[in-house]
């Protein structure tokens, strides 16, 4: 204001200037000069004092910046600090279809973004039960390859069980490098595990159990995507591409899948690369693991003593069963999304060794008291497709696996290998194929059908082998005191021919809103089993199974 009245005053003294010397005519020259120069003095002060004025003002604005960005900078470093230890609290949830994941968003601790590590919190609380006819002690999961035969006292007892194992945890950490570079950690585990203190008579105390550990690299420009880690196989079946946490796993309540779906959890290491996001190609290199039938492989064969796998003494693995494997699994596998439907193609190649001593040169000719190491390889191929048949509405999808030794993979969990004339493993040829369905006939409903099927193929010499026609299988079907009190027989070996399944479910949202998701669940499963033919012919079994499950998404 000062100033302005400054500047104003100005104004009126030229103005003065102007009229003044038109009014004092009378005057003499001298009088208009000294007059004239006084005056010009004064507006030389004034515009002196002007000057300051303005100087004073421009640093005063100057010192108002600099005092808020240092405010902002102050604010901006503790934001910097609190950033990594932000949680914003978006879940991602299974769906419950075939195609997509759902994302469920909540209000974040900050106001606006926080850059850092952005933390996400998923998984469900579960409340389950099982039925079955026959009695597979078997509880959340069933298995498949083990449903007893008429001779055990399981047979004729049913089983229910009701538990909360299956509560889900999990916890994803994410950020970006650049726009381009992006890093992510993700956690998963459940209480299905194994504890030799767990049961069902007053506290249950179920183990906790690791499903899924593993970091992620991804590169969007240059399409590459590095994973480390436990997580499932490269083979499993993908919704899109050949994603992480994209898994086109079954909707079953069936912890243990459905027959006939290929899949592990287990630590690997893969590079996949992306073109155009239409075309995948992906290589892992995967934790192994022998999978032999019980009782197929003797300690001893044509001489040679054999060591196909050893129990822990000591340590986590205290008493467990471990083969003896010396080289990872080895997977490839390629995907396409042109626009319409998910196509994959994948192969796969395995080692599997033992150790063999010589105690007799008869009749492999080997030299005695000499021990020596033998490998065998297997390979196998597979391939996936999943269609949108009426987008939204219903989806397909079927898979296969053909090969030697890939047991292992398929959920029925038929045996990778036999034993050989010369002591090394035989891998065994097995198929596996599945089928499913899913319906979405309103929102918030999905109706779910699975057929699948594993069947080996027989692979024997002499009175050895899997699937031996020489095998007794005469008492099966029959029960005896020995077989009711023990809950075995030596007069049904009954190798394992094919496993077959036919699954029909449905997940129905009871809630769905802005504290989460709660889903009710329930499914119907047919179970049969089948054994090689031998002495009292090929014995059959079979199981229904109801499940049930209320699930509880909070995030």
């Amino acid at each position: 204001m000062i100033a302005t009245l400054r500047v104003l005053g100005v104004v009126v003294l030229g103005w003065l200037l102007v009229i003044v010397p038109a009014a004092a005519q009378s005057q003499t020259e001298d009088d208009r000069l000294e007059r004239l120069q006084r005056r010009t003095e004064l507006l030389e002060k004034e515009l002196k004092a002007l000057r300051q004025e303005l100087k004073r003002s421009r640093k005063n604005a100057e010192q108002g910046d600099n005092a808020e960005k240092a405010l902002k900078v102050e604010k901006s470093e503790k934001v910097e600090r609190i950033a990594p230890a932000e949680v914003v609290h978006t879940a991602v949830e299974w769906s419950h279809t075939p195609t997509s994941y759902q994302t469920v968003t909540g209000p974040a601790k900050q106001p606006h973004a926080v850059p850092g590590v952005k933390l996400t919190f998923g998984g469900f609380v579960a409340a389950e039960s099982v039925y079955r006819t026959h009695n597979q002690v078997a509880d959340m999961g069933s298995t498949f390859n083990a449903i007893p035969y008429p001779f055990s006292p399981l047979y004729r007892e049913h089983e229910f069980h009701a538990s909360a194992r299956g509560t889900r945890l999990s916890l994803l950490a994410e950020g970006n490098i650049d726009h381009a570079q992006r890093l992510s950690a993700y956690v998963e585990a459940d209480f299905l595990g194994v504890a030799t203190n767990a049961n069902y008579i007053e506290t249950n105390n179920w183990a906790p159990r690791l499903r899924q550990a593993f970091l992620t690299y991804d590169n969007t420009d240059m399409g590459l995507h590095f994973l480390a880690g436990q997580a499932w196989s490269l083979l499993t079946q993908n919704k899109v591409g050949i994603i992480a946490r994209q898994e086109n796993a079954p909707l079953s309540i069936d912890y243990f899948n459905v027959v006939g779906f290929d899949y592990t959890r287990n630590w690997q290491i893969r590079f996949v690369r992306d073109f155009h996001k239409t075309f995948w190609f992906g290589v892992s290199v995967e934790a192994p693991a022998a999978l032999t039938a019980a009782g197929n492989i003797p300690s001893s064969v044509n001489g040679l003593l054999v060591n196909f796998s050893n129990t822990a003494t000591g340590g986590f693995l205290n008493g467990v069963n471990v083969s003896t494997d010396q080289a990872p699994d080895i997977i490839v596998k390629a995907a396409l999304d042109p626009g319409w439907g998910h196509y994959e193609v994948f192969g796969i190649q395995r080692f599997f060794t033992d150790s063999t001593f010589c105690s007799s040169s008869i009749p492999t000719g080997c030299v005695i008291n000499t021990t020596d190491s033998r490998t065998s390889y297997a390979t196998g191929v597979g391939g996936s497709v999943l269609l949108p048949v009426i987008p939204k509405y219903l989806d397909l999808q079927a898979s296969f696996m053909y090969g030697r030794g890939i047991g292992r993979y398929g959920s029925g969990q038929l045996p990778d290998v036999t034993i050989a004339a010369d002591g090394s493993l035989a891998p065994i040829t097995a198929l596996h194929a599945l089928v499913g369905l899913v319906v979405h006939p309103v929102e918030g409903l999905d109706i779910y059908a699975y057929a699948g099927m594993e069947r080996a193929n027989a692979k024997y010499f002499d009175l050895l082998g899997y699937g031996n026609p020489a095998f007794n299988n005469s008492g099966c079907l029959t029960p005896t005191a020995s077989s009711f009190s023990t809950g075995a027989t030596a007069t049904c070996v009954a190798n394992n021919r094919q496993l077959s399944e036919v699954t029909i479910g449905f997940w129905r949202d009871l809630y769905k809103g802005h504290l989460g998701r709660v889903a009710l669940g329930a499914q119907y499963e047919y179970l049969k089993r089948e054994a090689f033919n031998g002495l009292g012919g090929a014995p059959s079994t079979d199981d229904s199974v109801v499940y049930t499950s209320v699930r509880y998404y909070p995030f």
